[in-house]
C-alpha cells in the first residue's frame, strides 16, 4: 500500500483514506517493495496497535520471478496474517495489474495466479475483498492507471483502490465500532 512516484516512497493511499475518514486515526505500516515473508515480522506489531480495520495489500512484489516465492508460501503467508490480526478486521485487496510487457519479471499468468489465491482466502477466512487486479485490467484507461514503468500508480490508479477500498472500510467500521493500512 506505500506508493511511489519520482524515486520515492510516498504515503499517497493513506492520505487519501485519512481525508474520507476524519475522526480515524490512519496508520500507514506499509513498508515499499515488503513482500508476504517480509510482512510476517510486522504482524505482532500491528496487533498491539489494536485496530480496528486493517487493509492488507500484497503480490506485486511476491509475483516477481526475481527471488521468487511460490503460490502456496503466499497463501500460507496471508492466512497467517489475517488469522493473527482478525479476519473480521481485515479488508483483503487483491494483487494489482501489472503491464507485464514493460515488467517481463510480473507476467500475467502469476498475476492471474496470485489474485485466485487472494481471492479464495477470502472467501475461506470471510474477508472482505477487493479486486482490484480486475478492476483495472478490465478500465477502458488502463494506461492512466500506472505510471510510465507499468508497475507503480498514478493518481487515477489511487482513486480507483480508494474507490473500491471505501465501502469495504466503512462496512468493516460498522462491526467494530482507527484505521490501519499495511
Amino acid at each position: 500500500m506505500m506508493g511511489f512516484r519520482d524515486g520515492k516512497a510516498k504515503d499517497t493511499l493513506a492520505k487519501s483514506i485519512r481525508k474520507d475518514f476524519p475522526g480515524h486515526e490512519v496508520i500507514n505500516m506499509s513498508i515499499a517493495d515488503y513482500k508476504t515473508n517480509n510482512a510476517m515480522t510486522r504482524v505482532e506489531r500491528v496487533k498491539r496497535l489494536n485496530p480496528q480495520v486493517v487493509i492488507l495489500g500484497f503480490g506485486v512484489n511476491d509475483i516477481s520471478i526475481d527471488d521468487e516465492i511460490k503460490p502456496g508460501k503466499f497463501a500460507a503467508n496471508l492466512t497467517n496474517i489475517i488469522t493473527t490480526l482478525g479476519a473480521d478486521k481485515v479488508v483483503l485487496v487483491s494483487p494489482p495489474y501489472i503491464d507485464w510487457i514493460k515488467n517481463p519479471s510480473r507476467p500475467w499468468t502469476r498475476q492471474l495466479q496470485f489474485e485466485l489465491v487472494t481471492e479464495h482466502i477470502s472467501k475461506q477466512l470471510d474477508v472482505l475483498y477487493v479486486d482490484i487486479l480486475h478492476d483495472m485490467a478490465n478500465n477502458a484507461n488502463l494506461d492512466e492507471l500506472l505510471q510510465a514503468d507499468g508497475l507503480h500508480f498514478t493518481d487515477q490508479g489511487y482513486n480507483l483502490l480508494e474507490d473500491e477500498l471505501i465501502p469495504e472500510i466503512k462496512a468493516t467500521l460498522a462491526k467494530h465500532p482507527t484505521l490501519v493500512s499495511n
